[in-house]
């Protein structure tokens, strides 16, 4: 099975729960005497949400080095196993230490950066 990997980051273990939310865009106007409109204006951004722990005497710069990719700038590629190759930005990172520190669970989210090929139905970045 392929490992997680983002940008030059490659985590250690897959994470225990990789989580992809999907969704449609809809606007609604309101029609006098007719009542509601919707319309699908297309798919929103793909949101991949990782939750794992490192652990270890290493675990602190395992984490700090994942962190430090939330100050770089742009989009990379997501490996996500099982799933394919997405390019996204890392949007938000949680930390919840246990014990001595030697346990550090993480949440990494990522938001799919998509392309302008979207609208002819390309889901990935080439």
């Amino acid at each position: 099975m392929t490992t997680m990997s983002y940008k030059t980051f490659l985590f250690p273990h897959n994470p225990e729960t990789i989580t992809v939310t999907t969704q449609s865009r809809i606007a609604t106007a309101h029609c006098p005497e007719y009542g509601p409109v919707h319309q699908n204006l297309g798919l929103a951004r793909r949101v991949i949400r990782a939750q794992g722990c490192f652990y270890g005497a290493d675990a602190k710069e395992r984490f700090a080095a994942l962190e430090s990719l939330m100050w770089a700038d742009g989009a990379g590629l997501l490996r996500i196993p099982g799933l394919g190759v997405v390019t996204a930005y890392l949007t938000a990172l949680t930390l919840n230490g246990e014990g001595d520190g030697s346990l550090l669970r993480y949440t990494a989210e990522f938001t799919e950066l998509i392309a302008s090929t979207d609208r002819e139905g390309t889901r990935y970045v080439d």
